[in-house]
Formats: structure tokens, sequence, C-alpha cells
């Protein structure tokens, strides 16, 4: 759908922003180092050992990507290496990156709801503004991470979550907690 603003008496229209499109494919242990893969779709793409590095993802979206492996009957293993990556907007919901790197990754305003992040480290990223209802954060590493507006009562797990001392008052305000510091 194309993106319009009115100039004047006209109306002008400019195509709505796409990027590559990874659809069907397997990128299991592919390896992207400061690549520019904004409004990206990764559709039902196996993604297993990936490694992002420094890449802009600004808009991307990752649609039934699998993070996870199978290597027997009961034995899924997950893994995914983003680390420093810019995933502003990024659509990320129902991910399964369970302790995946994500370390210093800008995730502002981008839609992580239901995705399972519990033992995943996301220390230094920014979350501010990202949509975390129902995700499962148990064990996860946020020290150094932007968490202002962090709902923990929406998170679907919690327990175990690593944060620094600096961050309890951001997360404590905004569960309507007055904190003061005498």
């Amino acid at each position: 759908m194309p993106t319009c603003a009115r100039r004047g008496s006209r109306i002008a229209c400019s195509p709505t922003p796409t990027g590559a499109a990874f659809a069907f494919s397997r990128l299991d242990a592919a390896r992207f180092a400061r690549c520019d893969l904004s409004f990206s779709l990764f559709d039902r793409s196996d993604l297993y050992d990936i490694e992002l590095e420094d890449c802009n993802l600004r808009g991307a979206r990752f649609q039934r990507a699998e993070f996870g492996k199978s290597f027997g009957r009961q034995i899924v293993r997950t893994s995914a290496t983003l680390r420093r990556c810019n995933f502003h907007l990024a659509d990320l919901s129902d991910a399964r990156l369970p302790g995946c790197d994500l370390s210093g990754s800008h995730f502002r305003e981008a839609d992580l709801s239901g995705a399972d992040l519990e033992g995943a480290n996301l220390a230094g990223c920014d979350l501010f503004g990202a949509i975390l209802a129902e995700a499962k954060l148990a064990d996860a590493d946020l020290r150094g991470a932007e968490v202002s507006g962090l709902n923990l009562l929406a998170l679907a797990s919690r327990e175990g979550l690593k944060i620094t001392a600096d961050q309890q008052y951001a997360l404590m305000t905004a569960l309507g907690v007055d904190v003061s510091a005498g």
C-alpha cells in the first residue's frame, strides 16, 4: 500500500518501502555483517544458527521464521546471534529465541509480543516503546538495557530476570510504585 501526502493542492504518493524477501528459504548458519536488510521479509524461513551483526533490519518482518532445529524426537535447539542490529519497527512477534544473543540491538517500537526470549542475552538493548505483551523473559539478561516503559505485569514470564540497580527505578515506576532515594 503506497504512502501518500498532500503537497499544496497535489497528493504525492510514494511506494511502500520494500526490502529483500526470504520466503521458504534455508538460511541455516548464514552470516550477515553490516548489511542493510531494512523492510526485509523472512517468511517461513529456517534461520537456525544465523548471525546478524551490525545490520539494519528496520521494519523487517519475521513471519513464522524458525530459529530452532530438531536433533531428534524431543531435542530442539535454538541458536541465533543478532548483535548490535537495528530492529526499529520490526515484527518479531511470536519469535522463539530462547538463549540467543541479541546484545546491543535496538528494538525501539518493535513488536516482540508473544516472543520467547527466556535466557536470552539482551544486555545493552534499547527496548523503549517495544511491544512485549505476553513475551517470555524469564532468566533473560537485561543489564544495561533501556527498559523505561517496560510493563513487567504484561510479560508471560519474568522469573530470574537480570537487571542492574539503576534499572529497578524505571521498572518499579512503570508498575506505579513511587520510588524515592531516601
